[in-house]
């Protein structure tokens, strides 16, 4: 049936191209192709003659997206899928995918509104959709696949979730007292009803922001993911509302400028009539509360902020819509997901978060998803992660010959409450980030050289009377990167880093509503690195290809498991439309 309708649909928009080019004002078409082809090879230190030591894949695709403009204040939108696997001849593997549709307007000049696809988010601490692990400083010779998945995902670099509903904003202008009240309201549906057992779950909420004027404006956000009554046979019902006030101050003295921003609030996460095992009713409500603030001045004729936060978030607070997490950690790895002659079960690493499409998350989820401590232990769940406390300062600065950038960064974290004991967990983190344009510091050259140079170390410490409560972990991540143009438009890409992370700490086991009931010892010795290299083409700002070669090791001796390693030959072309 999706077939059809994609060949339906395909039909129309090409049928449809001749009237666009009567009236382009109405119609138009726009979109994206994609042609990969990788050739991955899998490396181990032992001889293993079960797995398959090579792999050749990859895809070619088409997006192509019809934009309607029926009148002056409605756009709709439709984007159809083809995919064919590399190999698929004659109609085999391809598929038809309704990518996307939504239709968005203005009524009455006043109105704004979306039905359908739609990216949203609101503050970090209600819905927010906060980067994956390891993204952040991502080099250039690695850039390419990141690119792709985000893409795929709908990740569009401003942390907003793709979600299917109905959104509107609208804003009421005063004369006096206050400039202006600015009205958001949203509302998903995140899961659909089976009728039986599974009732049907919606995301709604919004928020109000009063515009004092450019110095002074507050808000309030809620936002509830909630189950409805009704739509099934269960009779007990998940809800989690989050209430949160915001405000922000800002002004200039001279060649400074300052800025306060700050939000706080609550949250309740409960299960209405919940029956355990032996229909007993129980009570499963867990809240808390949360406060955050930071400031920030930046010096103008230098180009510097320094910033500095503080927050304190419950060990309760519960936010499904803040808390969840890009990457799915118990997915197993799509390649070579087994090695060695006693086909043991592949553990994942660097690699496939760079390069796995699997391991990435779209639907927003209830409870607290597992992480891996050896790559974030500090704020996994961002900003919103619970039972934290402490300051975390930055430095930047920009060069105004834009010769450089340079940031650092420092946190200082702990635990509000002890989980299992009293004494609490300390967590240290710092980090530090050049680019650097070097044919802005040449005279008369004009050829891109940029390097990218970065460290990052993060510290989790407990100690205690009793052996059991000691705890130290310690995750180190060194990268370097260099993009180098030979002539005009076309680039040698380099780029090295590596991970590494030894230690142990106590991660917490929670129970299907989210309350911990265990404790389980997490123990790492982990060395990643990667090396890649590769040319890349621009022929103009929508064309890109690039030929990379990457090489990549893996080794946690705690495990007990055998090291592997990965070669990646790969030609990625890319063009927008």
């Amino acid at each position: 049936m999706t077939k059809k309708i994609a060949v339906i649909s395909l039909l129309f928009i090409f049928s449809a191209s001749s009237y666009a080019q009567e009236n382009s004002k109405k119609f138009w078409l726009s979109g994206l192709a994609r042609g990969v082809y990788n050739l991955d090879e899998l490396k181990g230190e032992e001889a293993d003659t079960t797995s398959a030591s090579k792999a050749e894949y990859g895809h070619t695709l088409v997006d192509l997206s019809a934009n309607i403009r029926p009148n002056a204040n409605t756009y709709i939108r439709s984007t159809i899928r083809v995919r064919n696997e590399y190999g698929g001849f004659w109609g085999s593997g391809v598929t038809f995918d309704l990518r996307e549709l939504y239709l968005r307007g203005l009524i009455a000049n006043s109105i704004r509104y979306q039905v359908g696809d739609m990216d949203y988010k609101l503050s970090p601490f209600t819905f927010y959709n906060n980067n994956e692990d390891l993204f952040d400083n991502t080099l250039d010779i690695f850039n390419m696949y990141s690119e792709m998945m985000h893409y795929d995902y709908f990740y569009k670099g401003n942390n907003t979730w793709r979600q299917q509903g109905l959104a509107t904003d609208f804003s009421l202008s005063f004369k006096e007292v206050i400039q202006e009240l600015q009205f958001n309201l949203f509302t998903s549906r995140i899961n659909p009803s089976n009728f039986n057992t599974i009732s049907d779950r919606v995301f709604y909420g919004g928020n109000v922001t009063m515009v004092q004027s450019a110095q002074i404006s507050a808000g309030v956000n809620y936002i509830n993911l909630a189950d409805i009554a009704g739509t099934s046979n269960n009779t007990s019902y998940f809800k989690n509302p989050v209430l949160t006030g915001t405000y922000s101050l800002n002004t200039t003295l001279d060649d400074f400028k300052f800025q306060l921003d700050g939000e706080s609030g609550f949250s309740k996460s409960f299960t209405e009539n919940n029956q355990d095992p032996d229909n007993v009713v129980k009570e499963n409500l867990v809240e808390d509360y949360f406060n955050y603030a930071t400031f920030k001045s930046v010096y103008e004729p230098f180009n510097m902020e320094f910033s500095v936060s503080y927050r304190n978030v419950g060990q309760g607070y519960r936010s499904a819509g803040a808390q969840m997490r890009r990457l799915k950690y118990k997915t197993q790895a799509f390649m070579f997901d087994r090695y060695t002659n006693q086909q043991v079960v592949r553990p994942v690493g660097m690699w496939d978060i760079k390069n796995d499409p699997t391991f990435y998350n779209s639907q927003i989820e209830v409870g607290l998803a597992e992480f891996y401590p050896q790559y974030n232990n500090i704020d996994p769940y961002g900003l919103a992660t619970p039972n934290r406390q402490g300051l975390d300062f930055a430095l930047t600065r920009v060069d105004e010959d834009d010769r450089y950038s340079v940031s650092l960064k420092y946190g200082m974290l702990s635990e509000i409450v002890g989980l299992g004991v009293d004494d609490l967990k300390k967590f240290n983190s710092i980090a530090a980030n050049l680019d650097m344009n070097i044919e802005n510091m040449l005279p008369n050259y004009d050829k891109q050289i940029t390097m990218q140079l970065g460290y990052t170390n993060d510290q989790t410490k407990r100690s205690g009377d009793q052996a059991f409560i000691e705890t130290e972990l310690n995750t180190q991540r060194i990268y370097a990167g260099l993009t180098l143009e030979l002539t005009d438009k076309f680039y040698y890409l380099l780029g090295y880093e590596t991970i590494e992370a030894s230690g142990s700490d106590y991660v917490a086991v929670r129970d299907r509503n989210d309350v911990v009931e265990d404790f389980t010892l997490f123990e790492t010795e982990l060395s990643e690195r990667i090396f890649g290299m590769g040319l890349r083409y621009e022929f103009d700002n929508k064309n890109d290809l690039q030929i990379l070669w990457q090489d990549y090791s893996w080794s946690n001796s705690v495990l007990g498991t055998e090291d592997y390693g990965f070669d990646r030959m790969s030609v990625i072309y890319i063009m927008k439309f």
